[in-house]
């Protein structure tokens, strides 16, 4: 028997990683959860409404734990979880102290790690279980379950997930995920709406652009966050053929902060992936000092480096004074400073000295290392939750996604503003008649309530050209629609067929079952004969399949045939087809003549 289930209750304290930093309080039934603490203290104790019993940390980066010393000073009964990896990397730039407003005074906030994979009871009836979530070592998606309810209420947190995998971190496990269907996902939508091309593309654009600075004699400067990305990208230029083989020498420093980082990952080896591991038995995983190209750490001893200089993205002016005092004496020298959009530089340029700023040309080249909307639509349509609410975003990059149809029209979206509560109801809908009793009723008991809605119907124009032309139409019912039991079915997929129905037109919901089935052939009227149809390209290779679609891409599985759609137009795109399966947009593939 289903028991009633209170509302899960959000406050987010900041989710905007490039002005707050990233900390969400969270109340499942009598238990109350911080969900990162990625705050600087005075603003963290200032958004807190409370004590929390638990703080879960998703990784290691600074928007997500750098209220954290802070905070356990302060309440150093609250026990705080994380995976083994995130512990490791935490205390290690603590006690390097690569981190901000670090004191050496105070001692950095013992973790309680748990392996991935594994459920632990946290709390009374609060089972926690960390799964891989990939973007940086140690990155866990966090899976809350309040087993006082029947059926356990569930939440779902991401953090920074990639779908993609990386070097150092195998992709978010959907695999192992996908069962769950929670109540509540909160899920990163750091790039909102936005599309980019695969990464490897992204690597190759990156590499020429500093290989053709470093030809041409500039000095580069690189900043990179501490964790994750830098040692991603100092991996790639180490063993990058482009590197390896050109003509002339090239050299790579790396300031403190982020060779701090690469000694950390140097300890964790074992948690890394098998190909790092296999890589570091042979050569050292990021200094080389004999082959090409050669990547050092900088020293103070140093002179001005000649070549690449990887920065770190995270350090304060005092850091940067030995740069800026070696780059000021030689004013001849030419620079560029290479910036990542997803990079924020904690002493902004604008603060550099003004002298230097004039001599430096600042270039920004895309990049990427968070799900784009394809892949967190794909994330999203796998857990199938009920409330989505999207982080870690620009508040309007969130909203761009919010209303996306595909999204908005399954699930209920919120973008919440930090300080301002959001309630997550149940939202399971619950028919007003039981089974049995409509079983045992009359036909007058089971026909559908009489009930009609009406609406607004308004055309849209094109108003680019002349004449202007009709775009199309849209149709406005009322919201209470949507309180029916029938709402969630009729508009499951977000998308309907329109047709003409004598005088009415009638508007009927696709079901995700019609989008993927074979299109069936329309019934001959009675008593006519259908005249054979003439060969055509699709009918000649087994009709409008998506195993004749010129989008349909085969992939690689242990069954034997499966197909990815890359129509960018089909609800289908990007999925896993059935080869037997139809949509609106197939297309034939193109006939290649044998002569």
């Amino acid at each position: 028997m289903e028991s009633e289930r209170p509302p899960l209750r959000l406050l987010p304290l900041g989710t905007d990683p490039w002005q707050q930093g990233c900390a969400y309080w969270l109340e499942m039934g009598s238990h109350r959860l911080l969900l990162d603490c990625g705050l600087p203290a005075p603003a963290l104790f200032k958004a807190l409404p409370g004590i929390p019993d638990a703080v879960i940390c998703s990784h290691a980066h600074f928007d997500h734990v750098q209220g954290l010393p802070a905070f356990h000073r302060r309440y150093p009964q609250v026990p705080l979880y994380a995976t083994p990896v995130t512990a490791h990397l935490a205390a290690g730039l603590w006690e390097c102290g690569v981190w901000p407003g670090y004191d050496r005074d105070i001692r950095f906030p013992p973790f309680r790690a748990l392996p991935l994979g594994r459920a632990r009871e946290i709390l009374p009836h609060l089972m926690l279980t960390f799964f891989a979530a990939g973007h940086l070592p140690g990155a866990a998606a966090t899976l809350l379950q309040n087993t006082q309810t029947t059926p356990a209420q569930a939440c779902v947190y991401t953090g920074d997930c990639s779908l993609a995998s990386t070097r150092f971190a195998p992709g978010l496990d959907l695999i192992a995920l996908r069962h769950w269907q929670p109540d509540v996902l909160l899920i990163e939508a750091s790039l909102g709406s936005t599309r980019h091309p695969p990464r490897r593309h992204l690597e190759n654009r990156l590499v020429e652009r500093l290989l053709s600075a470093l030809e041409a004699g500039q000095t580069v400067l690189f900043p990179l966050p501490v964790l994750g990305l830098g040692q991603e990208l100092i991996f790639l230029l180490k063993a990058h053929h482009r590197f390896t083989q050109a003509p002339q020498e090239l050299k790579i420093w790396v300031a403190p902060g982020l060779a701090a980082g690469c000694n950390l990952y140097e300890r964790l080896l074992t948690y890394l992936p098998e190909p790092v591991r296999n890589f570091a038995t042979y050569q050292p995983l990021f200094w080389e000092d004999r082959l090409q190209p050669r990547v050092q750490p900088l020293t103070e001893a140093d002179p001005l480096p000649q070549g690449l200089l990887l920065c770190d993205a995270d350090a304060g002016p005092e850091a940067w004074d030995p740069i800026w005092s070696r780059l000021l004496a030689q004013p001849q020298r030419s620079c560029l400073l290479v910036r990542l959009p997803e990079v924020e530089l904690a002493t902004p340029f604008e603060r550099w000295p003004a002298p230097l700023r004039s001599r430096i040309a600042v270039e920004w080249i895309t990049w990427h290392s968070h799900n784009d909307v394809g892949h967190l639509t794909q994330i999203v349509h796998t857990f199938r939750p009920q409330h989505l609410v999207l982080v870690h975003a620009d508040p309007q990059q969130a909203q761009d996604l919010a209303d996306l149809p595909e999204l908005c029209n399954r699930y209920h979206v919120h973008c919440p503003q930090p300080g301002h509560w959001l309630e997550l109801p149940d939202g399971h809908l619950q028919t007003p008649v039981r089974l049995a009793e409509l079983k045992a009723g009359s036909p007058a008991e089971i026909r559908d309530p009489p009930l009609r809605y009406e609406g607004e119907v308004e055309e849209v124009w094109q108003e680019q050209g002349s004449p202007r032309t009709l775009a199309g139409v849209q149709v406005r019912l009322p919201p209470q629609i949507t309180q029916d039991p029938r709402w969630l079915a009729w508009a499951d997929t977000g998308l309907v067929e329109a047709r003409w129905q004598g005088s009415e037109l009638v508007l009927r919901g696709l079901s995700p079952r019609e989008l993927i089935r074979p299109a069936e052939a329309a019934p001959s009227p009675a008593g006519i004969v259908p005249r054979p149809k003439q060969p055509s390209v699709s009918s000649h290779h087994g009709g409008k399949k998506c195993q004749n679609c010129r989008f349909a891409r085969q992939i690689l599985t242990s069954q034997t045939q499966a197909f990815r759609c890359d129509q960018e137009r089909s609800p289908l795109y990007r999925l896993r087809v059935d080869p037997q399966g139809s949509c609106p947009y197939h297309q034939p593939q193109e006939i290649r003549s044998s002569g």
